[in-house]
């Protein structure tokens, strides 16, 4: 009994042996349906599981647990690497939030700037031009761009977001502010940009928003280009741009031509009075000795 349980025992290791020591042409097929089930939702799952079985010992060896915390730290790596920052964050929240209802909200003010005056009055001039012309204008702020660092790329990326097709977007516009780089966008269908006509737009982008930014006017640089491009799409008479306030740069200073100046007329009194008062006295003195008789020079 003792010699037959020998004998299966030495059997069946040797069968594992076998098993485990696969032909070549098995691992080939083998290789080939799991590149087959990689195109599926669980190949990254299936990969994985399949590297760490071509191994001969069916017992995980110190190279497998290497392995295998290798895979575990590359994931927790990426997971981290992926981690968005506060910039990214927020584009992100502003492409996942849905468009602005007609006639209930015009604005998305992520970066805080517009005051609730400012935000009252460009929400009434919005839904304003809304209801008399069709027009739909969305005023967006962000503090910071990173995951797309072009105003006009993340601003066209937003309106293909909220408005996907072309007769959802026709006549939509977005008027972008980016906080950090004091940059403005204006995009749009292509209704609203004929709408609002490149001269406008080109004003716009290049008085408005700057002139105001550089003094950090942020609630005027929107409000006064909405109130141009709100002008344009209801064919009024354009308010126009903002005009730059030059400081006066009066000199508080005396140039050298004005110092040497008035350096030579101040030499010239001296030297008269200095003459007046050596010439006078002496006219003097001669005038009383010539009109002296007793005078005898002694």
């Amino acid at each position: 009994g003792l010699s037959r349980t020998h004998d299966a025992t030495i059997m069946s290791a040797v069968t594992m042996n076998l098993a485990s020591r696969a032909p070549v042409a098995v691992k080939a097929k083998r290789n080939v349906a799991l590149r087959r089930a990689a195109t599926t939702s669980k190949s990254a799952k299936t990969v994985v599981s399949c590297s760490a079985a071509r191994s001969d010992d069916a017992t995980p060896g110190p190279v497998k647990r290497l392995a295998s915390a290798v895979v575990g730290l590359g994931a927790a790596a990426s997971l981290a690497l992926g981690a968005p920052d506060v910039a990214t964050a927020a584009e992100l929240e502003i492409l996942q939030t849905p468009a602005p209802a007609s006639g209930k909200g015009y604005i998305v003010d992520d970066s805080g700037l517009l005051s609730r005056a400012a935000s009252g009055s460009i929400n009434s001039r919005l839904k304003e031009l809304e209801d008399t012309t069709g027009y739909h204008v969305n005023v967006i702020t962000v503090r910071k761009l990173v995951f797309e660092q072009d105003p006009f790329a993340f601003g066209d990326k937003v309106l293909e977001t909220w408005y996907p097709t072309l007769e959802e977007g026709n006549n939509k516009g977005n008027l972008l502010l980016v906080k950090n780089t004091k940059e403005g966008a204006i995009v749009g269908g292509p209704a609203f940009l004929k709408g609002v006509g490149n001269d406008v737009l080109d004003s716009i982008l290049s008085k408005n928003i700057p002139i105001n930014l550089d003094d950090e006017k942020y609630g005027e640089a929107l409000t006064s280009s909405v109130d141009r491009i709100v002008a344009a799409l209801e064919g009024k008479a354009d308010p126009g741009p903002p005009v730059k306030y030059e400081k006066s740069r009066e000199k508080t200073y005396k140039t050298k031509e004005e110092t040497n100046e008035k350096r030579e007329i101040f030499s010239n009194v001296v030297i008269g009075l200095l003459v007046i008062s050596f010439v006078v006295p002496m006219v003097q003195y001669f005038g009383y000795v010539a009109g002296d008789p007793d005078w005898d020079g002694d």
